[in-house]
């Protein structure tokens, strides 16, 4: 099952007693740098009781409510730089949910210091939900990127699967790219499979959606059939691509010649769908 198609274990909506859940103690912090990384302990992710801790809203920023505790990221450019990919791998779901938010709402606050419309210095607000401009009142949320992400499937039912220019040796995975202004998912995902591997695809269905806040992207899957024939590589972005049996796929993992996305993504979960739930994982990245 996709985690993200289902509900969320986290509430997000803000507490309406504020400022009790911090006084009170019913609050812990979730470390998390500037840049997005996330602190690891023995159990999981780490978070920390607020006890004896003032507020700040520049740094402690609301995530939501698990049960009857209320998490908030706690921007802290001590947290050590480990890539969020690296650490997904070790979280359970609610850890997952928990680390992707926290980074998500950590860069943007970082990012975002002042106005876009004015050059005023911004403020939180909202818990840290937006930022507030003071000298011209606009108010600015998290900027999401959209991006499609597509397992493509032939005739014969093999799977696409592509390297790309800046992976290391062996790294595969399905396509992805960005949504550009005025056009729609569907037509993104025609143009990147075309812009990367010159196939046309039919069929294209919507498969689920990922935060991925490497830094700001919401990643929207589909499936989608191309007529089987080699595909055409871009030659920048995308230095080589082929077509997979289940049989080739597991031999290719066996010797290490392909390397697979994380399980905690949804690339994976994309080439489990088409693979069945005996997928071996081999090595991941």
């Amino acid at each position: 099952m996709n985690v993200w198609e289902t509900a969320s274990l986290i509430d997000f909506t803000q507490p309406a007693d504020w400022p009790a859940p911090w006084d009170e103690g019913r609050a812990e912090i979730v470390p998390v740098s500037p840049a997005g990384h996330v602190a690891l302990g023995e159990s999981g992710l780490v978070r920390r009781p607020v006890a004896g801790l003032a507020y700040d809203p520049e740094t402690h920023v609301y995530l939501g409510r698990v049960g009857e505790t209320h998490l908030f990221a706690g921007i802290d450019p001590d947290v050590p730089p480990v890539s969020l990919n690296s650490v997904l791998v070790r979280l359970d779901r609610l850890g997952t949910e928990l680390a992707m938010r926290a980074a998500a709402m950590a860069h943007y606050h970082t990012q975002n210091r002042f106005c876009p419309a004015c050059g005023g210095r911004t403020r939180p607000a909202s818990l840290g939900y937006a930022r507030l401009c003071p000298d011209c009142q606009a108010m600015h949320f998290p900027r999401i990127d959209p991006a499609v992400i597509v397992a493509i499937t032939d005739e014969h039912d093999r799977l696409l699967l592509g390297h790309h220019e800046a992976w290391p040796a062996g790294r595969h995975s399905v396509f992805a790219g960005f949504a550009e202004a005025g056009e729609s998912l569907e037509n993104t995902v025609a143009r990147e499979v075309a812009e990367e591997v010159g196939l046309e695809v039919r069929d294209v269905r919507y498969f689920g959606s990922q935060p991925w806040p490497m830094p700001r992207s919401l990643m929207i899957a589909f499936t989608a059939t191309a007529t089987a024939r080699p595909p055409r590589v871009d030659g920048e972005e995308i230095t080589s691509a082929r077509w997979f049996t289940r049989a080739e796929l597991t031999a290719a993992l066996a010797t290490g010649e392909v390397v697979l996305p994380t399980p905690a993504s949804i690339a994976f979960r994309l080439i489990t769908g088409w693979f069945g739930p005996d997928l071996p994982t081999g090595l991941v990245w």
